[in-house]
């Protein structure tokens, strides 16, 4: 099989996001279900950043509510994510605001990375975010919530980081 080959067949797997919903996540859907009148799948918190997953239909009216989440909640970064099937969309959901040039798949024996390759600095400025804040909470998001459903078993247990790079044309 050509590395092009499974490349598609590793951003093509279908993922599974779990969802666990403590007391504060279940505030902070009910927060999010005032203001917007959508009802979030998912909301992950990882320090500063809250993550809320939202079914693709519903994303662009919950996105016309971002400045004002934000302004009310001032303390926290506030993302609404696509909630989407395969790993490659998930990855392009993440990092909207950026142009990602390609993805490139590195395995290795402790875990599989995905290099996202950017063209411009800017663009990778963001994805990485502050002191690599975004990247490492997006990287924890991959370790503790989303499972892959690999169609060989020999993949099942390694975690999957993402890794954010320069290229060139």
């Amino acid at each position: 099989m050509s590395n092009s080959k499974v490349n598609h067949l590793f951003f093509s797997q279908i993922i599974n996001i779990k969802k666990q919903f403590f007391n504060t996540e279940l505030k902070l859907v009910k927060f999010f279900y005032e203001i917007t009148n959508i009802f979030p799948v998912c909301v992950i918190r990882m320090n500063e950043f809250i993550f809320f997953f939202v079914k693709s239909e519903d994303h662009f009216a919950a996105k016309l509510y971002s400045r004002k989440l934000r302004s009310l909640m001032k303390s926290k970064k506030i993302l609404i994510i696509h909630e989407e099937p395969t790993l490659i969309r998930l990855i392009f959901s993440f990092f909207e605001d950026t142009y990602i040039h390609n993805l490139v798949l590195i395995e290795s024996p402790t875990g599989d990375i995905v290099d996202v390759l950017f063209l411009f600095n800017k663009d990778r400025a963001v994805a990485v975010g502050i002191d690599g804040r975004y990247i490492k909470a997006v990287n924890y998001i991959f370790r503790n919530y989303v499972t892959l459903n690999y169609p060989f078993n020999k993949f099942e247990s390694y975690p999957l980081e993402l890794r954010c790079s320069l290229t060139t044309v």
